[in-house]
């Protein structure tokens, strides 16, 4: 049995999660993104998952999130895959069918997970296959001079109605782990191949324009799909395509999980 990664000691903001939605035997993992978001960014669409086919959906929060940027400085890439693993091995003793997904960076654990387990099936929203913000090619000498930069959280804040939970600035160096986590994906995409749904904003500004593309290609399922969502950027809280992603959601984990 795998251990949990014990971070009781640290106090969480408040709606950031983790959340833990209990119901059937289909069981959904759902993975946050790494740009400053928390679980709140996915709650709406777990929620809904939930309510509607009584989905067992879990929403763990990754070490460094909904706490301090100084804290998730300081977080490695071992201890948000040792979270997911924790989160996988759980669902695993309780469920007969195992659905994984994730936004951004959590697509891209996704991925990762994916060439390793044998899941019912994945499904990414927003996955990269290539970051556009100029901060991640720059990282070697910015990092001389700055330790965090600032995010828009403003702007989230408004376009969410004020659910947005999250940070104000990031660390520098969740720059560089997403590189990493970039390169291991790419090299294993060859191995996935269980059924896969991938979802990417047409306007999507932080992303390059081609990734969903580029994982599609490379993944070896034979049940494999993808879905521009024409009115969204990258964000996924209060999407202005939420009910295309609910109701491609809720089709392909029916078709697979029956």
């Amino acid at each position: 049995m795998i251990e949990k990664i014990n971070n009781d000691d640290l106090k969480i903001l408040p709606g950031s999660g983790p959340f833990y939605f209990e119901g059937n035997n289909i069981g959904v993992l759902m993975i946050h993104g790494g740009g400053g978001g928390t679980c709140a960014d996915l709650k709406p669409l777990a929620e809904e998952l939930h309510k509607t086919l009584d989905y067992t959906v879990y929403e763990p929060l990754l070490p460094g999130y909904g706490t301090t940027p100084e804290v998730l400085k300081n977080i490695t890439i071992n201890e948000w895959k040792r979270t997911i693993e924790y989160e996988i091995d759980h669902l695993n003793r309780k469920c007969k069918k195992i659905v994984v997904g994730g936004h951004s960076m959590g697509g891209v654990l996704t991925l990762i997970f994916a060439s390793k387990y044998s899941f019912d099936g994945i499904f990414t929203i927003s996955a990269p296959f290539g970051i556009k913000r100029l901060v991640v090619k720059f990282i070697p000498f910015f990092k001389i001079f700055i330790k965090y930069y600032p995010i828009k959280w403003h702007k989230l804040e408004k376009e969410t109605n004020g659910k947005w939970v999250g940070y104000k600035k990031m660390p520098l160096n969740i720059a560089t782990k997403v590189k990493v986590l970039l390169k291991e994906m790419k090299k294993v995409l060859l191995k996935i191949e269980c059924p896969a749904l991938l979802l990417q904003g047409r306007l999507d500004s932080d992303i390059k324009p081609n990734s969903m593309d580029e994982i599609f290609n490379r993944i070896n399922s034979k049940n494999k799909r993808k879905i521009w969502l024409e009115n969204n950027d990258h964000s996924i809280l209060n999407s202005p395509d939420h009910q295309r992603i609910f109701s491609e959601l809720i089709k392909f984990i029916s078709e697979i999980c029956n």
